[in-house]
């Protein structure tokens, strides 16, 4: 199984060289699936939604993808409080999931809210019972994937460092689940690392940005490839009109330990 993993499109603020030769590279890869968390619009208008719709229509492989704090309507406070993810809805709820393909199961998770009261709204916030939801309904599947917008842990390495509400107890739960992988977005950073809580654990993946709105890091997605229980994801990351490819990780899905020491793509 080979998955294509976007996050931060951003559209209204997109990155146009990086988005064409990622449609192309993501068509001869021929991937199996396509995962998209969050933040696929900048402001959450309308033309913005309808790019985003536009350019990943193109795509023949299934596709499931979650909101993130930029799909609310940014500059309508009454909206967002009332009917937050009314618009991305509009556009993307045949595309919530779940997705159960070749043996993997994916299973999106909203973490995005339209204002909190906190100062910084756009932080991330998981509610249990929907996380549960998604852990509970899995399936009989060899592989388990959870994808929403915000890390639960803050990426070690990530230049933005984030704080998820409940994200601690989140942790806890997925790596006391069946959920091998968590497919996420919001720093901008192609980012793996293996979490572990207790006696459990997951591969926590971050995807980078195709969008203008860069930290340190050139536009990148992942490509996460999964063959007889083993998992590695490539980044590939923009430079000089083109992607290269990094390999940021190889890991046995049973123990999370690593069979490679992964090489971290630097622009």
């Amino acid at each position: 199984m080979k998955i294509a993993h976007f996050a931060d499109l951003h559209f209204g603020r997109e990155d146009k060289d990086a988005l064409q030769a990622a449609s192309e590279l993501v068509q001869e890869l021929d991937v199996d699936a396509i995962v998209v968390s969050g933040d696929l619009t900048q402001r959450g208008k309308r033309e913005e939604f309808e790019a985003a719709q536009l350019w990943l229509a193109q795509f023949k492989a299934p596709l499931i993808c979650v909101p993130g704090n930029h799909d609310t309507p940014l500059l309508n406070l009454a909206a967002r409080a009332s009917d937050a993810f009314g618009r991305y809805d509009n556009y993307f709820a045949a595309h919530a999931g779940p997705l159960d393909i070749d043996g993997a199961s994916i299973r999106g998770l909203n973490t995005a809210r339209g204002w909190q009261t906190r100062m910084n709204w756009a932080e991330g916030r998981v509610n249990l019972d929907d996380l549960d939801s998604a852990i509970g309904h899995s399936g009989d599947h060899r592989l388990h994937i959870i994808a929403c917008h915000h890390p639960f842990v803050s990426p070690t390495l990530a230049g933005l460092q984030t704080e998820t509400k409940r994200g601690q107890e989140a942790s806890r739960r997925i790596a006391d689940s069946a959920v091998q992988i968590l497919m996420t977005g919001h720093v901008h950073t192609p980012h793996a690392e293996v979490i572990r809580e207790s006696d459990g654990g997951y591969i926590a993946i971050t995807a980078g940005t195709l969008s203008t709105r860069l930290r340190a890091q050139p536009p990148a997605f992942n490509i996460l490839s999964v063959r007889d229980g083993i998992a590695a994801l490539n980044v590939q990351s923009f430079r000089d009109g083109r992607f290269h490819e990094g390999t940021h990780g190889v890991w046995d899905l049973e123990t999370l330990e690593p069979i490679s020491t992964p090489r971290v793509v630097t622009p």
